[in-house]
C-alpha cells in the first residue's frame, strides 16, 4: 500500500491488523531489518521490558542501531536495520546469535525455547520471524483486541518499568504521532556491517575467556 486509496480499499475489506514483510518490492530477498520478537506468553510485561533493555545494552556495546515498538498485544518488537544488504537466511542466523546473547545476559528472564511448555515462564526471544515471507504487525496498526490497541513505535527512553502498552490505542495514537512522529522510521534508512559486528563479538568472547 503506497497511497491512501489503497489503504481505504484494504480497510473496506474488513482488515484490522496489517502485517508487513521485512523487505520491499525491488529487493524482496533482501530484508530491510531483522526482528527480535519479545513474546511473554504468561511472563509479566515488566520482564519483557527488562529483556528489551538488556538486549539494547548489548546492541549498543556492539555499536548496532536498534529501534523498538509495542506489538499491540503483550510483547515488544526490537528491530535492527539491515539496509537490504543481506539475505533472509543471513538475517535469521544473525538474529539467532543476538537472541542467544540476550539469553546469556538475562538467563533468569529470557529463553529461545519455542515450545511454550519449555519456556518456564520466561520471555521468548523469537528470532524465527526472520525469513522470506515472514511478517510482523506494522507500526501504528490496530489490533483486534479490547480497546483497539495499536502497535506503537517507541523511543528507547520510554522503555521503562512505567511503560504501559495499553495506553497506545486507536484513539490516542494520532495525537502521539503528531507530537512524536515515528521513532521507528529510521529503520528503513539504516544499515550495518555484519562482519564488523561479528568481529566485535569474537573480541568480546575472547576477552571473557582470558579473564576466566
Amino acid at each position: 500500500m503506497n497511497d491512501l486509496r489503497t489503504l481505504r480499499y484494504v480497510a473496506n475489506l474488513g482488515t484490522i491488523p496489517l502485517h508487513l514483510w521485512s523487505s520491499r518490492l525491488g529487493a524482496l530477498d533482501r530484508p530491510d531489518w531483522l526482528i527480535l520478537d519479545l513474546d511473554p506468553k504468561g511472563a509479566p510485561f515488566a520482564d519483557v521490558v527488562r529483556v528489551g533493555r538488556a538486549l539494547h545494552r548489548i546492541l549498543e556495546e556492539l555499536e548496532l542501531p536498534s529501534y523498538i515498538k509495542t506489538s499491540g498485544a503483550t510483547g515488544l518488537h526490537l528491530l535492527v536495520p539491515l539496509g537490504a544488504g543481506y539475505s533472509h537466511e543471513e538475517a535469521r542466523t544473525f538474529a539467532r546469535l543476538l537472541a542467544l546473547l540476550g539469553v546469556e545476559a538475562a538467563p533468569e528472564l529470557a529463553t529461545v525455547a519455542r515450545p511454550i511448555r519449555e519456556r518456564s515462564g520466561k520471555v521468548y526471544i523469537d528470532f524465527v520471524q526472520n525469513g522470506h515471507g515472514r511478517t510482523i504487525v506494522s507500526p501504528f496498526s490496530v489490533r483486534p483486541l479490547p480497546g483497539a490497541p495499536v502497535s506503537c513505535p517507541l523511543r528507547w527512553e520510554e522503555v521503562t518499568s512505567r511503560l504501559d502498552p495499553g495506553r497506545f490505542t486507536i484513539k490516542t495514537a494520532p495525537a502521539r504521532f503528531r507530537k512524536v512522529g515515528d521513532p521507528l522510521a529510521p529503520v528503513l534508512k539504516g544499515s550495518i556491517d555484519m562482519a564488523a559486528v561479528l568481529a566485535r563479538i569474537e573480541r568480546r568472547l575472547a576477552a571473557r575467556g582470558a579473564r576466566s
